[in-house]
């Protein structure tokens, strides 16, 4: 089976560290206080996929754990290609979910080594984890990896290890089989080999896919993200990832080894020190799965009002439509999920060794990639979201700086700003005939040297906000959509200031339907909420709208467009109001008019008046005004059972 060829330059081997020695908790008290109910009640193997990170209701149960890019602890730095790996196991774990959101953090979020006992301590102990990388990166890996028993014995049935000449090698238990990467007489890596480990630990479950080098960890994940077609079975996969035609580049996956039975560590250590408190690391955002594609508002919004007399009368408000080939936020997540609705399009992350005009990307800066890859999966019924390298898929020509893509087949996903990934610096840097950005949205440095992100519409920039102690107060981030017609795809960034900037733009894709979102670009804000030095709250400063276009919602949040009014019974005579909210989704100010026309039979209309209460004032870009709707019957209404007619705002 042929897939992704990834270059050998990326694939690093992992540093194996001393093993962990951990003391029994004897004490039965001890031990029955650190209990957690696990709601499957006993460990899982891998045929159980994609339960228990998927819980049997749909809702998505699990948090994916990635390296830092920064050494830390026991461990050396990550290679972000990790995340790229755990962008294809969030979408497919999104394709299995209903509901809920798949968050992302870095190890040394949820875990602290303590130097002076060479111990880790895990701060989140309930969620499911899916943990990326192997121990000489992730140091939750590497923590789980040493755990012994009171006889010294590795607890896990396969685990990393060194040979006496420092070689990295997989061992399993069972079997006493040796894995070890493979070369050529030229030095290039002939064969990778992964680890897929799923346990259990004291009520919450493990997923750890980790790799001999990066393309072992790559091998592993891509074996998660399509599990259907391998009929996995108990607690340990061994991945092969090998060259079969000697051009240097990896190209065939096979599973070489699988250990039956499963796995929980409950049965041979306790785990938890004494006194550690058990706490959820981050909070699950729900959001309601959306299978069907919404419909953009334009600057024409036409209502048909039915009546039949003495009876309900019901308003449909519908926005029209234009070309096919043009899409907002308000279509979202199309046309990155096909019309049939299937996942068409590629994460591009940026990658760790500086390249082209750009330094070396941390894996914060794509970490959130995961988190959209998984509501991609679920917005989508099928397909699968594939991941490359920035400069996988484009090369720079030093010399003329100009960038050249290889052929383009999917739309992009881009994750990360112009000072790491190269694709945002090119698009960025994309002008038209007249020189000027084609992009919306884009980031600029002033003359000091501080980056920042420009509106062009606007004429607004955002830069990096910072207290009196120099610590960061907000970050900013954006998204925008850019339809590349040289390349025949849809293009979308996702970019910050720093890395926390383009975490809150992903984090904002993840929960898109709770926004609101239209337009071609939106700026996020991620700020310090209670002054405690850590960016926690999400909000919008502004949107980028398309043209002259408008929409209409029940509420002044605009969560809900508006469908039908009912207006219940009506009796000649009656008055009957209700009050709607106009939503300005261009890019300038402008105008509303009401148009009421086209009344069926045409007597109707010497009975019955629709107006409203707009008192003609600019309705600003982005700007929302409630506008009241009266619809009046004259009391010597006789005769008509059945009207029509078509009520049209518009925004000129």
């Amino acid at each position: 089976m042929k897939y992704h060829s990834l270059h050998r330059k990326f694939l690093r081997a992992i540093s194996a560290r001393a093993s962990l020695f951990l003391v029994f908790l004897s004490a039965l008290a001890v031990a029955s206080s650190l209990t957690i109910r696990n709601a499957y009640g006993q460990a899982m193997g891998l045929d159980s996929l994609p339960r228990p990170f998927v819980a049997t209701n749909g809702v998505m149960n699990c948090t994916a754990v990635v390296a830092s890019s920064v050494g830390h602890g026991p461990c050396g730095s990550a290679h972000t290609m990790d995340v790229m790996g755990a962008i294809m196991v969030g979408a497919q774990l999104g394709l299995k979910t209903d509901n809920g959101t798949l968050e992302a953090t870095m190890d040394d979020y949820i875990s602290s080594y303590n130097f002076s006992s060479a111990t880790i301590q895990l701060k989140d102990l309930t969620s499911n984890l899916v943990v990326v990388g192997g121990p000489g990166v992730n140091q939750v890996t590497w923590h789980y990896n040493n755990l012994r028993n009171a006889s010294g014995s590795r607890i896990l049935p396969a685990y990393f290890d060194k040979f006496s000449n420092g070689t990295n090698y997989i061992y399993v238990a069972s079997s006493r089989h040796y894995y070890t990467i493979g070369y050529d007489g030229q030095g290039r890596v002939t064969t990778d080999y992964g680890l897929v480990l799923m346990f259990q630990d004291n009520g919450r479950h493990m997923l750890v896919l980790a790799g001999l080098g990066g393309g072992g960890t790559w091998a592993s994940c891509k074996i998660i993200s399509s599990y259907e077609t391998w009929n996995l079975h108990g607690s340990v996969a061994i991945v092969k990832y090998r060259d079969t035609n000697s051009d240097g580049l990896l190209d065939d996956l096979s599973v070489a080894e699988e250990v039956q039975g499963t796995t929980s560590l409950s049965n041979f250590i306790a785990l938890l020190p004494f006194g550690l408190l058990s706490a959820a690391i981050l909070p699950k955002l729900r959001v309601l799965k959306q299978k069907i594609l919404s419909r953009r508002g334009l600057s024409v919004v036409s209502m048909i009002l039915f009546l039949a007399a003495a009876s309900q009368i019901t308003l449909t408000a519908f926005s029209s439509d234009t070309s096919p080939d043009f899409y907002t936020f308000k279509e979202f997540s199309h046309p990155f999920i096909s019309s049939g609705g299937w996942m068409n399009s590629s994460a591009v992350v940026a990658s760790s060794v500086g390249h082209g005009p750009c330094g070396s990307a941390h894996t914060m800066d794509v970490m959130g990639a995961i988190m959209v890859g998984a509501q991609f999966g679920i917005d989508a019924v099928g397909g699968s979201l594939s991941s490359t390298l920035d400069d996988y898929i484009s090369s720079y020509n030093i010399g003329t700086r100009q960038m050249s893509f290889s052929s383009l087949t999917n739309n992009l996903l881009v994750l990360g700003g112009p000072g790491v990934n190269q694709v945002t610096w090119y698009y960025n840097n994309l002008r038209n005939g007249s020189g000027a950005r084609v992009l919306p949205v884009y980031f600029d440095k002033f003359p000091n040297g501080t980056d920042y992100i420009c509106v062009a519409s606007s004429g607004h920039y955002y830069t990096i906000e910072r207290d009196g102690q120099g610590k960061v107060t907000a970050d900013y981030g954006f998204v925008t959509l850019y339809h590349d017609t040289d390349q025949g795809v849809w293009v979308l960034i996702a970019a910050g200031l720093g890395g926390s900037g383009t975490l809150a733009a992903s984090r904002l894709l993840t929960s898109y339907k709770d926004w609101g979102l239209f337009g071609q670009a939106v700026v996020v804000k991620y700020g310090d909420s209670n002054g405690d030095g850590y960016l926690d709250t999400l909000n919008i400063p502004e949107i980028v709208g398309v043209g002259k276009s408008i929409d209409v919602f029940w509420d002044a949040r605009c969560r809900s467009t508006v469908g039908s009014i009912d207006w219940g019974t009506l009796s000649p005579g009656d008055v009957k109001n209700v009050t709607v909210y106009v939503r300005n989704e261009g890019e300038s100010g402008s105008f509303l008019a009401l148009d009421v026309s086209d009344w069926v039979p045409l007597e109707a209309s010497n009975h019955l008046n629709v107006r409203w209460n707009y008192s003609g004032v600019v309705v600003e870009p982005g700007q929302i005004v409630p506008i009241l709707l009266t619809l009046t019957v004259n009391s010597s209404i006789a005769g008509i059972t059945n009207f029509g007619v078509n009520v049209t705002i518009s925004s000129g």
